[in-house]
């Protein structure tokens, strides 16, 4: 592999500054933070809620998949429990099985009710809620790796922030208000797991965490059976799908497999969005949510939620008239209705009876009683009209990506360079998304200028005649949301993914907060980044810190307007590299930029950009979308 000469902060920029450049033009929705304080005693405590779970046995997993048995325990009568983890090896997963749903007992019918599942990622973790949402953010975690939290990479340095960013991900794709308070006002860093519930929000986690277990019943109904094994089964498959960061049907690079035969994983996906809709639009209606038992027939549920919540917590708020939609809850809303209308093959929500979109300033005592056709409902959650809409499931998933994601048009994305400070567009080939993996390279005979990288790389940089290549690319779709991107950039000599002896290596890791709303796309810097790398004679990885000064000096412009509901209305950003192509020695860190340095810039590169907490998709000329995680590619620098 041909070797290259750019220095430390060269390398890491290039990587930063592709890999922001997409954050930015696809970086998207969701809600969660983490809420974690220090704890020397071991002791984590939490509520176990689909509906409030009391009498239930919890079983501790070390971070092998082993057991932790002293670690065992019951959710109590309120459906709290402590954990005592002092002899456990963390990060640890818990599962919890049995006892008694209150909201179920109170409806006098009987209930799937698989295990659910949650984590605790160290020691400064004090609170472990159990529930549906920490049930898919622990299988978007594991993916796939049963309890050995190990084996999948999760380590008591990076689970805070897989939790956070994970979290955020189900709330945007499934959070059914799970992070709204009872006046009205919502929790813009709630974390299902490690989030206090208390007087104003445990009600509407409650209602929430129902919604989210009725949607997977419905689903399991039209697939054949409402029962515990095909609802935990669908919970398992619908959270790996989610690991990625978008509901596509592959975790990643692999495909998923359905859990339920005769049921695809695209009906899965299809039927588990289109059913959200409407069970969204009975939870903000003043008739209430209503949920399906085991032998498929469905009960009004609001009054025993209320009920339940108070067993719980007795001075809790179990009025829901002043609960009002936020951004997280209208974009899921927007996805399912988009979804629910291809996969039914109706053209407006007055069709399906609705009568109105759910809007942040509209409380659920203003939307009044339920409005919707019933059997349309019913047709979502009916095994024997499955085949009817067989033909739809494609582009109601197809609908479902373009819609929720932030999408990018593959012919926008171009590279200008600037030599001697003159605007030059590269073009890459054709770009494409193959398994989850974006692929944008430049053409052997396209070539970055190595005099103006030079230049951006000299310890002078801050006053040097340089202008910071810029990568530009359109934008077809802008969901609302916030959350919090969790971003990976690795960078490395020659014109593959394999580092090989004598060849430097830098990988770049850091979270990236954003907001949207729906139009406008704010970043906030990265406060920092962990780096990983190899200097060229090493054989072993080294690790440093990079400050926010070192990655957050980046810019994005854009001209026209953007509408989540329409894709045609196009807008143009930019990602400028700016400060990221100064040296590291500039930034603070001298060892890293020695390690790094070599004398030319001039070589051939291979970077690649991973992302989760967000949902992107790209969208060719023929109009066929694909989601994508992770972007790679190559370029030639002379």
């Amino acid at each position: 592999m041909e070797q290259w000469g750019m220095n430390t902060m060269s390398k890491k920029a290039s990587v930063l500054a592709l890999a922001a450049a997409f954050t930015i033009g696809i970086g998207a929705c969701g809600g969660g933070g983490g809420s974690s304080s220090s704890s020397s005693s071991g002791t984590v405590a939490g509520v176990a809620i689909d509906g409030p779970v009391t009498s239930g046995s919890i079983i501790v997993y070390n971070a092998d998949g082993t057991t932790c048995s002293s670690a065992a325990s019951s959710s109590d009568s309120s459906a709290k429990f402590s954990l005592n983890l002092g002899s456990c090896t963390l990060p640890v997963s818990l599962e919890l099985s049995g006892g008694t749903d209150v909201v179920h007992s109170n409806l006098s019918s009987t209930f799937p009710q698989p295990n659910m599942r949650s984590l605790i990622g160290s020691s400064t973790q004090t609170v472990a809620n159990i529930s549906p949402f920490s049930t898919l953010i622990f299988y978007s975690i594991v993916k796939g790796n049963g309890n050995n939290l190990t084996a999948a990479g999760v380590t008591t340095s990076n689970a805070a922030s897989s939790i956070t960013t994970q979290a955020s991900t189900i709330l945007k794709a499934f959070g059914f208000g799970a992070d709204l308070n009872t006046d009205g006002t919502s929790n813009s860093s709630f974390d299902p797991i490690t989030s206090i519930l208390g007087t104003s929000n445990l009600a509407t986690f409650t209602s929430a965490s129902e919604a989210l277990s009725e949607t997977i019943r419905r689903v399991a109904k039209a697939a054949g059976s409402v029962s515990t094994a095909n609802v935990g089964q669908l919970f398992m498959a619908l959270g790996q799908d989610l690991s990625d960061g978008t509901l596509d049907g592959s975790m990643g690079s692999s495909t998923i497999s359905s859990p339920i035969t005769g049921f695809s994983m695209d009906s899965v996906r299809a039927y588990a969005m289109s059913n959200a809709l409407f069970v969204l639009n009975e939870m903000f209606s003043s008739t209430g949510l209503t949920v399906t038992d085991q032998s498929g027939s469905q009960k009004s549920a609001l009054a025993a939620i209320k009920t339940a919540t108070t067993t719980v917590n007795s001075s809790a708020t179990t009025s829901f008239d002043s609960v009002k939609p936020n951004t997280n809850l209208t974009s899921q809303w927007t996805s399912a209705k988009n979804t629910a209308l291809t996969l039914l093959g109706k053209s407006s929500l007055s069709d399906l009876g609705i009568s109105s979109d759910l809007t942040t300033s509209a409380s659920i005592s203003s939307r009044g009683a339920l409005a919707v056709n019933s059997t349309l409902a019913a047709a979502l959650a009916d095994a024997s009209q499955v085949a009817t809409y067989s033909a739809n499931v494609k582009n109601a998933n197809n609908s479902f990506v373009s819609s929720s994601t932030f999408n990018v048009a593959l012919s926008s994305i171009t590279l200008t360079d600037y030599p001697s400070n003159t605007a030059s567009t590269l073009t890459p080939s054709t770009p494409s998304v193959s398994s989850g993996v974006l692929t944008v390279t430049l053409p052997s005979t396209t070539t970055v200028s190595a005099s103006n990288l030079g230049l951006l790389n000299s310890t002078s940089a801050s006053t040097a005649s340089a202008t910071p290549p810029v990568l530009n690319f359109t934008l077809r779709n802008i969901p609302q949301g916030s959350g919090t991107a969790g971003v990976t950039m690795t960078l490395l000599d020659g014109s593959n993914s394999t580092r090989d002896s004598g060849e430097r290596y830098i990988s770049a890791t850091f979270n990236l907060p954003w907001t949207s709303d729906g139009s406008t796309l704010t970043l906030t810097d990265a406060s920092s980044a962990s780096v990983s790398y190899y200097a060229a004679p090493d054989s072993s990885a080294s690790s440093a810190s990079l400050s926010q000064s070192a990655v957050g000096s980046l810019a994005v412009t854009s001209s026209g307007t953007s509408n989540s509901g329409n894709s045609g209305t196009q807008t143009a950003l930019k990602m400028k590299i700016a400060e990221l192509f100064n040296t590291a020695s500039t930034k603070g860190n001298s060892a890293l930029a020695n390690a790094m340095t070599s004398g030319t810039p001039a070589g051939s590169y291979y970077y690649s950009v991973s992302f989760s907490g967000i949902s992107l998709a790209a969208t060719d000329s023929s109009s066929n979308t694909s989601a994508f995680s992770s972007v790679q590619g190559t370029f030639t620098v002379k």
